[in-house]
């Protein structure tokens, strides 16, 4: 059970970190040959006053991305600890997942899905030059989250 939460876990971490790797707009390739065909089109005179910076993509503030570990974490620990009062006597309250949880492997998939598509949507977001829109989203739902745990973590120690 808790090597399946740690694969989890660590497989969704790395599945997010290749979404920063692709926000790093490097233009140098394309900066010289602008700069070319900018000489070639312009009077060479004018050509000497061109200039072409690249274009910088504003860095996430450090909020941003301990907001996605942190989703990972509450949706994780509450995968963990639903299956473990589950385990223990305990009965899903959420009407919505009483035939998912009794397979752990959906359950987790599930747990692991929607932490994806809250962080793919906070993305989608912040690249859509909707910063704050993407730090509320993720606020959110890791607040939701976090009540969800809390009631989780008060069942677990009345059931064990």
């Amino acid at each position: 059970m808790r090597r399946t939460l740690v694969g989890s876990l660590v497989g969704l971490l790395l599945m997010t970190s290749s979404a920063f790797a692709a926000d790093d707009n490097t233009t140098t390739a394309v900066t010289p040959a602008i700069a070319a065909a900018a000489t070639s089109l312009v009077r060479p005179d004018l050509a000497a006053n061109i200039t072409v910076a690249p274009r910088v993509a504003p860095r996430r503030p450090l909020m941003l991305p301990s907001l996605y570990a942190g989703s990972a974490f509450l949706q994780g620990y509450d995968a963990y600890s639903t299956l473990s009062a589950l385990k223990n006597g305990g009965t899903e309250a959420n009407p919505l997942m009483k035939g998912i949880t009794k397979s752990p492997v959906a359950f987790i998939g599930l747990k692991a899905g929607v932490t994806m598509m809250s962080i793919m949507a906070a993305e989608r977001m912040w690249k859509d030059n909707n910063r704050l829109g993407a730090v509320l989203t993720m606020v959110a739902s890791n607040g939701f989250m976090a009540a969800v745990a809390a009631h989780n973590a008060a069942v677990l120690q009345r059931v064990k």
